[in-house]
Parts: C-alpha cells; sequence; structure tokens
C-alpha cells in the first residue's frame, strides 16, 4: 500500500495560493505525452464542500524538472476565470510568474531581470502596480515552487528534521520566515498520511489566517489534495479557504459544470 505525505501550514493568505496552490499539485491522475505533464485539480469550498472550479494543469518537462508550467482555473460555466503562468528556468523554487483574473482586474507574480528579482500586484484594473525587488536566498520558494522545494527535501522532512526557508510572497509584497517540521500522521484515502508543521514569525502573524495542509505520495512525491487558502476571489474580492483535490477520475459536479478533460490540450 502507498502512504501519503500530509504538510500542515499555518500560513493563510500567503497569496501562493498555495499555489498555488496552488497551490503546486502533480495528481496521481496525471497523463504524460512525450515532454509534457497534465492534470487536473477540483475545487471545492472548505465550508459546505461546493465545488467551485477545476483547475487544469499542463506542465512542459526536462527529465522530471518543470521548466514551465500553465494553469487554467475553469469555473461553473466552464468558462476560464484565471489563468497562471511560471517559469523555472532561472530557479526550481522561485519561479517568474504571473497570475491574472481577468474579471477583477487583478494580477500579481514575480519578474527577473539579470540580478533583480521583482514581485509585483495589482489590485484592480484601475489601480496602480505595487512592486518590491527582494534577493534569492538558500532555501528561499515562492508561488508553486513550494512543490520543489519539499521534494527537494522530502527525506529529511519524513525523517523528522527541520525545514527553515524563506517564502516570497507577491500577492503581500513580502517575504516571510517559516520552518517546516514533522508532527505526526494520519490518513488520506485509506493510504497512511505523515503531518507537518509550519510555523511563522509571530511579528508575521497578521499575514495570515487559516493553516494548510498539503498531502503528497511519498513514493511518487505528487500532491494529492491540497486545503487551505485559495487564489480565486469571492464576490468581495477577498480569497478563500478551498480543498483541491487530484482526483483519478473527473467528479460528476465538475464533468456537469464544464470542466475539462484532464489530458494535454484540453
Amino acid at each position: 500500500m502507498k502512504t501519503a505525505l500530509a504538510l500542515t501550514l499555518p500560513i493563510g493568505a500567503l497569496g501562493f495560493a498555495l499555489l498555488a496552490a496552488p497551490v503546486f499539485a502533480q495528481g496521481e491522475a496525471a497523463s504524460e505525452t512525450g515532454d509534457m505533464r497534465c492534470f487536473n485539480g477540483y475545487a471545492y469550498t472548505l465550508q459546505g464542500g461546493e465545488y467551485r472550479y477545476t483547475e487544469h494543469h499542463e506542465q512542459q518537462l526536462s527529465g522530471d524538472k518543470v521548466t514551465a508550467w500553465d494553469v487554467d482555473f475553469v469555473g461553473r460555466d466552464g468558462q476560464i476565470i484565471a489563468t497562471k503562468h511560471m517559469d523555472f528556468s532561472a530557479s526550481d523554487t522561485v519561479p517568474v510568474y504571473t497570475l491574472e483574473i481577468p474579471a477583477d482586474g487583478y494580477s500579481e507574480g514575480i519578474r527577473h531581470d539579470g540580478d533583480t528579482w521583482t514581485m509585483f500586484r495589482k489590485e484592480s484594473s484601475e489601480a496602480s502596480e505595487e512592486t518590491k525587488t527582494f534577493k534569492i536566498e538558500p532555501t528561499m520558494a515562492a508561488d508553486s515552487g513550494f512543490n520543489a522545494l519539499v521534494q527537494q527535501n522530502f527525506d529529511s522532512l519524513q525523517s523528522g528534521e527541520t525545514l527553515p526557508f524563506k517564502f516570497a510572497a507577491a500577492g503581500r509584497q513580502g517575504v516571510v520566515n517559516l520552518k517546516a517540521s514533522k508532527t505526526g500522521t494520519t490518513d488520506f484515502e485509506g493510504k497512511q498520511a505523515v503531518v507537518f508543521n509550519a510555523e511563522l514569525d509571530m511579528f508575521l502573524v497578521n499575514y495570515f489566517v487559516d493553516s494548510l495542509t498539503l498531502t503528497y505520495d511519498p513514493q511518487t512525491r505528487h500532491l494529492l489534495e491540497y486545503q487551505g487558502i485559495g487564489n480565486m476571489h469571492d464576490a468581495s474580492g477577498k480569497v478563500y479557504p478551498v480543498r483541491v483535490t487530484y482526483a483519478s477520475k473527473i467528479p460528476d459536479v465538475a464533468r456537469d459544470n464544464g470542466a475539462p478533460a484532464d489530458g494535454c490540450g484540453a
């Protein structure tokens, strides 16, 4: 029987959706075509379990390394409500990326020019763009690059070591200090899971709201489920917590609401 790794991070509204949310997924339902890996994530509200949208992921690969990553967020009417493009050519864990939500005029991301790294955020089409420069440091991640950081440190996390790291949160225009460590075990869909917790500096507590839970398969080191703050905005323009599952089959509720197929090119 496979086991799963669940990583719980009390780091709420970092703006990585966390990807990232997305926030960072690579589910078992992925289909691979040459140098591409494609899969879906199905997002539900944490309270009430209402289906909200499907994430359609298409990754470009060089061997096992993700070099570029595109995500379309497809709403309940089958229309694309947001897009995200990530480029990992300069860093495995800090991608150059842009997230855009056209209905809100919202965008955020990271740019890279030589030695200069800049995070940016634009709250609406009428708003001025906010920017902040930062430096790449050892053990640092941004957006879905946190997935690579977890994979790179998988063995040490499972063995009980603490992982201090920095996170560049473009949606909050800041770099925060976190540390991940093992706290126990749990169960995920009949598979044994290991739970990790990430603590933060207390003076940064206003950055955060809810915890994040990431469930990984330790054999493939792929993310199976995410629970925590999402990328999408509610009617008031605020991000809200979601559960995103990378299921092996498209759920009926997602199919009935226009979810794309999980293969490449969908």
